[in-house]
């Protein structure tokens, strides 16, 4: 998925800012280098970083579709490369243990389990002589 490029809200309100103070004086100067002309080479700047960042973003994108398809292609590899040792020494063999398989004969057979179905005593449904009343009162005998 591509990543989001960037805008600047800070960007479009200089812009709309140089442009409102162009149209009081293109040759506004409040000294100390506040300037029309200082003001549109930041902006500039800005512009021109903001547009870096974003080719970037492009970049980045690229290298990483690049990276998923060489993973691809050598994680198929991989499996060819194991199944070529598999059919020249044998799925059972210590080569194929070696490139990375599973030997036949070290292989676990998973099993199912039955879930426990052993309870846990519970409370009768009428209290006797050797049951505690659960309301904190005395218990109950039964004749």
């Amino acid at each position: 998925m591509a990543r989001p490029k960037r805008n600047s809200a800070v960007l479009e309100r200089a812009d709309r800012r140089n442009e409102s103070l162009r149209s009081i004086n293109p040759e506004l100067d409040f000294g100390g280098g506040l300037t029309v002309a200082a003001y549109t080479t930041t902006i500039d700047d800005l512009r021109s970083k903001l547009a870096a960042y974003n080719t970037a973003l492009s970049a980045i994108d690229k290298l990483a579709d690049d990276v998923k398809s060489a993973e691809r292609v050598a994680t198929e590899m991989s499996e060819k490369m194991l199944l070529g040792v598999g059919s020249r020494f044998g799925k059972a063999s210590q080569e194929y243990e070696m490139a990375g398989g599973s030997r036949r004969k070290n292989r676990r057979r998973s099993t199912m389990t039955a879930p426990s179905t052993t309870t846990t005593p519970s409370a009768t449904a009428f209290p006797t002589a050797s049951a505690p009343a659960s309301n904190g009162a005395a218990p109950v005998t039964v004749a």
